[in-house]
């Protein structure tokens, strides 16, 4: 955890006449604003008891608002790639070097709510042809099976290829960034919503049961902790697992015992220490657990995203 520390330019309103009884999450911003961040995703994950994954990314950074009108800001989010540890060739590495740092330019509202990704369809050219050079060179250097290659490449170049994808789960800690601004919370109670999940079984979505609430809040210092909790409707779990073994051929009371003994959990628990004035986060990390138990086989998976903001 990390504690409130003032930052130049940030944590300081004039709390002056402000109800407190509701906390506003809305972006003041200027053009020239720029913070530095440390991303870190952490991914693991179980199969039966044994951990089959444990994977650490990290990188740095940097938001910068390059425009504002009355009706939104315009952002660039620029990060470097890390290229380390693929066992490349010095030539290559020369070829790549013009892929290692990204530009990102987005849209929010006048509030700061997320929009849209303007240079998506440039973001996908690019992946496609690092993609292309990664499978030239493990083939042809490395004497790897290039369709082989291709087969695990293709599902990657298909979240690339959309702007959803791109949006949703190439940059989804922007989606956090972003996920408070533009409402105004009440401060002493909890707010309780239905929210809309994709279906990773296949078909329509499902919904999970949210939960919103302050741990604290700091008027003079425009400082707040956030938690959001979220879990899935069990009964929409139990319908989407139905349909799913439905689709696979089972019925009657094969498909009830499958769908009794069945297990598809998903929980968060997203915690957001934030100046909400001028709408900036110190820090934010996000946990989702899935749990799996679908006709004898167990799998857990755990994502989490951290979000820092570095000294100025």
């Amino acid at each position: 955890m990390i504690g409130i520390a003032l930052v130049p330019g940030i944590g300081q309103s004039d709390t002056t006449d402000i109800d407190t009884t509701y906390v506003p999450f809305v972006a003041y911003w200027a053009i020239g604003d720029s913070y530095d961040f440390r991303i870190t995703k952490i991914e693991q994950r179980w199969k039966e008891e044994t951990q089959v994954k444990d994977d650490t990314t990290s990188y740095i950074g940097n938001f910068t608002v390059i425009d504002s009108t009355e009706n939104s800001y315009t952002i660039k989010w620029t990060y470097s790639t890390q290229l380390g540890g693929l066992d490349l060739t010095p030539n290559l590495i020369e070829k790549l070097s013009r892929f290692q740092m990204t530009e990102v330019i987005y849209k929010t509202t006048e509030l700061g709510e997320f929009l849209e990704v303007e240079n998506w369809q440039e973001i996908s050219d690019m992946m496609n042809e690092l993609f292309d050079l990664l499978i030239d060179h493990y083939s042809e250097e490395k004497n790897v099976d290039k369709q082989a290659l291709e087969n695990v490449i293709t599902p990657m170049k298909a979240i690339f290829a959309s702007k959803e994808g791109i949006e949703g789960y190439v940059l989804k800690e922007l989606q956090y960034f972003h996920f408070p601004l533009g409402l105004e919370y009440p401060a002493n109670e909890p707010v309780e919503y239905e929210e809309e999940l994709p279906n990773l079984l296949g078909g329509g979505p499902i919904r999970g049961h949210s939960r919103l609430y302050f741990e604290s809040v700091d008027f003079d210092q425009a400082y707040c902790v956030l938690i959001h909790e979220m879990k899935l409707n069990p009964d929409d779990t139990r319908d989407m697992v139905a349909a799913f073994f439905r689709s696979m051929g089972q019925t009657g009371d094969e498909l009830e015992k499958v769908v009794n003994n069945a297990v598809f959990d998903i929980t968060d628990y997203n915690r957001f220490e934030y100046f909400f004035f001028p709408g900036v986060p110190l820090y934010i990390k996000t946990r989702r657990e899935l749990v799996m138990d679908l006709d004898e086989e167990h799998q857990r998976r755990i994502d989490v995203i951290q979000i820092e903001l570095l000294d100025p």
